[in-house]
Parts: C-alpha cells; structure tokens; sequence
C-alpha cells in the first residue's frame, strides 16, 4: 500500500490537492522525456481506475504494447487504501466488492497477486431506535424478523430468489457488448441471447423482471413485506444504489446491484478486501507490469489528440506528447468528450446529448481513525461483537428518506441521512495500530451542487460534525473515540478522484441511460464517434460497481480491431 498522500489528511483543502497532484504530474516524464515522445504504444488508457487496469490486464497479456496513464500518485482511482492518520489506513472511497466478475478475477490471476476478500459476519439495519441483526443463521434471523412481522421472513426469502432469479438475465448481459440499434446480424444475435434468457424465465418471474425495470422501489417494496422495519430496510437498501424518489417509475433498478454479484460461487455476496481496495487494484497493477504494460502515475492527460477523425495520442499536462495506435478513456463520458476533447470536433447532436446525461450519486464519504471500538446501544457494551464485523446501515423511515431526496434535489442537506457503515479492522488487522480501528461511512444524500452559493469546502468539517453526532444516537461512545479523520465532500470526490459531479457510476442507472443507450447508442459499444477513440470505464455498458466488466469488454473490442488492423 503506498504512504500517506497529500489529500489523505483531516482538514484536507481540495485545491491544495489538486495543486500537489498537478505539481507532481509536471515530474512525471522528465527524466524519461526525449524517450517517451519517440514511443509509439499500441494503446494508451487514460486513468488508473480498476477498469482502465482492468482493461491493460488483457491487452498486455495479448502481446499489445500498453501504457496506462494516472494522474494521481498512486493507481486505482476510487479503488484505493489510503492513510488517514498516521498508522491507520482504510479504502478512501469504494469500500466492498460484489460485482467483481469471476472470470476477471482468474484471467488477471489477481489472488497470484495479492488480492483477498474477507466475510462479514451479517448485516445490521439500524431505523429510528430499532434495529434488525441478521447473520445468515435460519434459526436466528427467523426469530429477529419475527420480533416485526410473523409473515417477512418467508417473504424475505421468496423476495431475495426472486430477484436472484431475474438477476440471471442481467448477469449474464455484463460481458456481452450490448447490441447496436441499427443492427446487423451479430447485433440480432446478442439480442436473441438476451431474449433466451428471458425466456428461460417463468411467465411469473418475466412479469418480476419487467416490474423491477419500471416499477417504483416504493410500490414494489409495500408489494412484498407487511412490517415497517422490513420495508425501511429494502427502501434503503434501494436508496443507497441511486439518486431519485423511492416512487419513481425505475427506481427499484438498485435491487439488480444486489442480485448480479458472485463472490467465489456464492451470488448476491459482499466482502471486505485485505488491506483495504487498493488491495485488489494493486493486484491488477501488478499483473499488467507482469505482463509489459507501463504504468505512469503523477501524470495527468490534458487532452485526448484527435487528427483527421481519429485519436492518435494524449497530451500530458506537462506537455509531453504520447502516440498510439488507439486511445482508451476510462474518465466518464463527459470529461472524456467535453474535457479532454475540443468538442467542437464531435457531431452537435452527439455533443448535446453528452451533455445531457443525468449525473449524480448525491454521496460523501466520511472515513474515522478510532482508538478503540463504538459501543452499539443495542448489545452489550465493552467487547467486541459480530454486529462489528457487520454491514451496518443507519437510516431513517420511508418517509424521512423520500424527504432527504428532496431536500438534496433542492440543494439542501439531509437531517436524517442514510448511512452505510463498516469496520473493516475488525476483519483486518493489518490495517491499524493494536487495538484501534477504522471505520467507514457512506453518506447519503448530500448534494453535489449546494443551494445559496454554499461551498462544500467552507462547510465539509460541519457536516463531518453532524453525522457523527447523528451516528451517536446509536454509538453513544463514537465522538469520543475518533482521533482522526478524512472528509470527502462531493466536491471533494470530483475534484481529487476525477468523478464529475461526484458520481461514482460516471452516470446514473436509468433505463435509457443502461445496456445499448449507455452513455450513448453511438459509443454503446466502446468505440465512439472519433475513430481509434474507446471508452473503458463505468460510463460504458455494464455501468458502475466495482466489477470490471467495461474494461474487460472494451479490452476484448479494441484487441479484436487491432488485430484486424
């Protein structure tokens, strides 16, 4: 894992990161300039995300000469562990993994490498001054649920086998290049694929499919459960996958993210990584080099070269200039085609609908150094419980969380926000002092674009304030064990981590904005309008989640043309 980076600090000033970042990338290629400029690469992936890794993970083991191109100082992007205070380190903005696709994981030979996943012992739903305590254990969770409802945790079970059910249909879709609209006949046959597995379905679990795509998450959750506390727990669970009304037409899309993941055979599976995220990017780096791709950090692409229709190269922020036969973009649409590119070099209706694409996680993160472990009001104080080793969400009802929509809408911020919370030194002891801890929050919703010219940096550490008294309500003790902290506005998120209007998903999961209309049906196929141009990120079909799904499917597009170039 690397050192503490200029922006892993508590009372962190986003520009003086940015500044440190771009004073660094001016570094990156000096030595090695003259050199560098006379290289021609067979591909250049802007940005060090896992799926820009991702995808140089199978161009070098193709035999293509690749280079990959980070701007921070270490790679990983939003996939990364990093110091928050001295001796204490924590995954600083992705923070589990479940939708890591299996065959990702073997072609990369990522466990090779160092990669590791942990369990959590069960999931802990904190509403109001309730909560439900689930481990897995029949016995167990049939009593807890039943202490609300004698009929949910029969509905519970029917409702997760559903949604794994018609999760098949989208799990498979991952690593397939969703189908052009003007279609020819291997479109037709990705279609056909697509419509087999549909109807491998049941009439019934087609008819669930349909309503999970363009039902409301409300209306499907009151269909289902019969207690409050059930539904307060699936409403957030919704809640925490997208940026909408819980009675939005679509809005329960986000139950798809709980159903398509596989972790080591076991589906709809989260776990912690050893050593934090940066754990499993530092595993697809290493691959890579195994396999002869470069990779630069400190080294910040200005501008995507685009000669007669087709990109030939980047320009560094330092001025160096990199050739290549083709160019991957793992930024999101928009920074790729509005930044990175003039875009007046693009069609005006392509251009235009770029523009248009619906951003927006509405998230924060909110990381904590402890010296030693929160009470949680609920069990036994002083010692340590498998509530710890837990995913634990903390949440209002309903109601509340519909208000925080709108309030957040507004440009306002939440009084009750929805939290997701885990300790993952209670897993992993490698990553603080003895008998201290990390803990991990996930902030929901807290608006990118704040009302009345409010800046997120005049405001960050307030907010930081009220979410740990907020949180107090549960963990009486937690104020008085933080001794640090790192505060990610979403301003923060976009300005250090390269997330446009700190959306983590480089695009929000709508129906017209997924499968063969993601970013748009003119780049839904990883090549884009400008020739030799890709897009490998989350931005591109599957969508977002730490998955690399888009980087394997780009990868295997763009070795496909090299070869027939």
């Amino acid at each position: 894992m690397k050192s503490k980076p200029p922006c892993a600090i508590r009372r962190d000033d986003s520009q003086t990161c940015i500044r440190e970042s771009l004073r660094l990338s001016d570094l990156g290629f000096a030595q090695n300039k003259a050199k560098t400029m006379n290289e021609k690469y067979d591909a250049i992936i802007v940005g060090g995300g896992h799926n820009g890794l991702t995808a140089a993970g199978y161009l070098g083991k193709a035999g293509f000469k690749t280079i990959v191109l980070e701007r921070l100082p270490v790679v990983g992007g939003a996939v990364v562990t990093e110091e928050i205070h001295p001796g204490y380190r924590i995954s600083a903005v992705s923070y589990v993994v479940s939708l890591l696709r299996p065959e990702v994981i073997k072609d990369l030979e990522l466990k090779k490498h160092g990669f590791e996943m942990l369990k959590m012992d069960g999931t802990l739903a904190i509403c109001d001054d309730d909560y439900l305590f689930l481990t897995g254990d029949e016995a167990h969770d049939r009593r807890e649920i039943g202490r609300f409802s004698s009929l949910d945790y029969d509905a519970m079970q029917q409702f997760d086998a559903m949604v794994q059910s018609i999760g098949t249909v989208i799990r498979n879709q991952m690593l397939r290049e969703p189908p052009k609209l003007a279609a020819g006949l291997s479109d037709l046959t990705a279609l056909a694929r697509m419509g087999w597995d549909i109807k491998k379905l049941t009439p019934d679990l087609r008819h669930r499919l349909f309503q999970m795509l363009f039902s409301s998450a409300h209306d499907f959750i009151q269909r289902w459960f019969e207690s409050p506390m059930i539904k307060n727990m699936y409403a957030a669970a919704c809640f925490s996958g997208n940026f909408a009304s819980l009675r939005q037409p679509g809005s329960a899309i986000p139950f798809f993210h709980s159903a398509i993941g596989e972790i080591e055979g076991e589906k709809g599976a989260w776990r912690l990584v050893k050593g934090g995220m940066g754990g499993l990017t530092q595993a697809m780096a290493g691959f890579a080099r195994s396999k002869g791709v470069q990779i630069r950090t400190n080294s910040a692409v200005a501008e995507i070269l685009i000669e007669s229709g087709r990109a030939v190269g980047v320009r560094l922020e330092n001025g160096v200039i990199l050739n290549g036969r083709c160019v991957l973009a793992n930024t999101d649409p928009k920074r790729t085609f509005l930044s990175l590119m003039d875009p007046d070099q693009l069609d005006p209706d392509f251009a235009r609908d770029i523009r248009q694409i619906r951003m927006g996680h509405s998230s924060l993160r909110l990381n904590l150094a402890l010296k030693g472990l929160p009470d949680i009001k609920f069990f036994p104080s002083g010692s340590e419980g498998a509530w710890h080793r837990s995913d634990i969400t903390m949440h209002p009802d309903i109601n509340a969380m519909e208000a925080n929509y709108f309030a957040a809408a507004a440009g306002h911020l939440p009084d009750e926000p929805r939290l997701e919370i885990t300790i993952p030194s209670t897993l992993d002891d490698s990553l603080t002092p003895p008998g201290r801890h990390v803990m991990s929050i996930l902030a929901k919703y807290y608006p990118y674009q704040l009302a009345d010219g409010v800046s997120w940096d005049d405001i960050k550490e307030d907010v930081a304030d009220r979410i740990i008294a907020y949180m107090a309500r549960a963990m009486p003790n937690l104020p008085d064990l933080v001794i640090g902290r790192q505060m990610l506005s979403p301003l923060d998120l976009e300005t250090i981590y390269g997330l446009t209007e700190s959306d983590i998903f480089h695009g929000r999961h709508d129906m017209d904005q997924l499968f063969s209309l993601r970013p748009h049906p003119k780049a839904a196929q990883y090549r884009t309008p400008v020739q030799d141009l890709y897009l490998c990120g989350s931005g591109a079909h599957p969508g977002g989640g730490v998955s690399g799904a888009p980087g394997y499917n780009a990868a295997r597009r763009v070795i496909a043309d090299l070869k027939r170039c």
